[in-house]
């Protein structure tokens, strides 16, 4: 960024801008990214949910009967 040629003032003005926008950019960000984590968690309980599905078919196709132990 180049040297400001306004007043001082003017630079304050400036920075008190830039800080507001910062904030409201963070404060996105972070809403995004707990939007993105809810999203990963409600993935993983999905997966978990499949797997354990799977097991359970899994675990029914196994015969029991005439096995020796």
């Amino acid at each position: 960024m180049s040297g400001f040629r306004g007043s001082d003032e003017t630079l304050d003005r400036e920075i008190a801008t830039l800080e507001k926008i910062s904030r409201i950019r963070l404060k996105r960000a972070t809403a995004e990214l707990h939007e993105l984590d809810r999203d990963v968690r409600e993935l993983k309980r999905e997966r978990a949910r499949r797997r354990a599905e799977v097991r359970q078919a899994a675990a029914a196709e196994i015969p029991t009967e005439g096995v020796t132990p």
